[in-house]
């Protein structure tokens, strides 16, 4: 199901839509009406997707859900949530981010701040690599938090078995407030999760690797570049279009 499920959102992404479209005009070439209708459709798709005002209003409707809390308060476990690292692989040299990994180096921040005393890293790995939380664990390390603060959980590979694994953890230790740190588009499905598999335990949303800040808007004629199709819009109407079919896909399995 798993499988299935993320083949499904593979082929429902802007340029393997295009592609599956062009091929399915080119089946129908005989057909001319559907052979039209599939040739405009994936002609309309990147510049549709493309468009910056539209990947904008689909990101800042995921982001605006869970703002920042201030002051962020104090809690029992700050928790990071695994994405946006890269392994020690050579020919990199030590772990390396990007720009998902600002959850680990926001949870860092918190930590240095003093909200809470253990930090939770919690990710696996589909590979024979070693668990994204050691490497999360690793980057902690070196952004000066004590390896005996840091709690690691290797086995989830997604939202869902994040909740599943650490649920016990969460009993054991005692804890009540939990700083729940990720990306924030991803925070609407996370906190979702999370207050629906541990609903006696307050989770305070500590978003970050915002991808649409305010900022004052510039002059129309530079805002009129937005409607130009580019590979950068592409890749953030995936990143939002995914957490869109994220969360029906949650809600339709009943775990948000």
């Amino acid at each position: 199901m798993t499988f299935l499920y993320h083949f499904f959102l593979k082929c429902c992404e802007p340029c393997p839509l295009c592609v599956l479209l062009l091929l399915a005009a080119a089946l129908f070439r005989k057909r001319k009406a559907a052979a039209r209708l599939c040739f405009w459709l994936a002609v309309a798709i990147p510049l549709v997707c493309g468009n910056h005002w539209v990947s904008r209003a689909l990101i800042r409707h995921l982001e605006g859900q869970y703002p920042p809390p201030n002051p962020v308060p104090q809690a029992d476990c700050i928790l990071i949530l695994g994405g946006g690292i890269q392994g020690r692989i050579p020919p990199r040299p030590t772990v390396e981010v990007d720009d998902a990994g600002d959850r680990v180096l926001y949870g860092a921040h918190l930590y240095h701040q003093a909200k809470a005393p253990v930090v939770c890293c919690t990710a696996g790995s589909s590979s024979a690599l070693r668990p994204q939380a050691e490497d999360m664990a690793e980057l902690l390390e070196m952004l000066g938090v004590p390896k005996g603060a840091i709690v690691k959980e290797t086995k989830a590979l997604n939202t869902r078995q994040h909740v599943e694994n650490l649920r016990s953890l969460f009993r054991e230790r005692g804890f009540k407030r939990i700083l729940l740190v990720t990306s924030a588009m991803h925070m609407p499905r996370s906190m979702g999760v999370f207050r629906r598999g541990c609903p006696r335990l307050e989770f305070v949303p500590a978003p970050t690797d915002f991808h649409e800040p305010d900022f004052a808007p510039g002059p129309w004629y530079v805002r009129l570049q937005g409607f130009i199709p580019t590979a950068k819009n592409l890749s953030e109407f995936t990143l939002a279009a995914h957490e869109y079919f994220g969360l029906a896909y949650y809600r339709l399995r009943g775990w948000i």
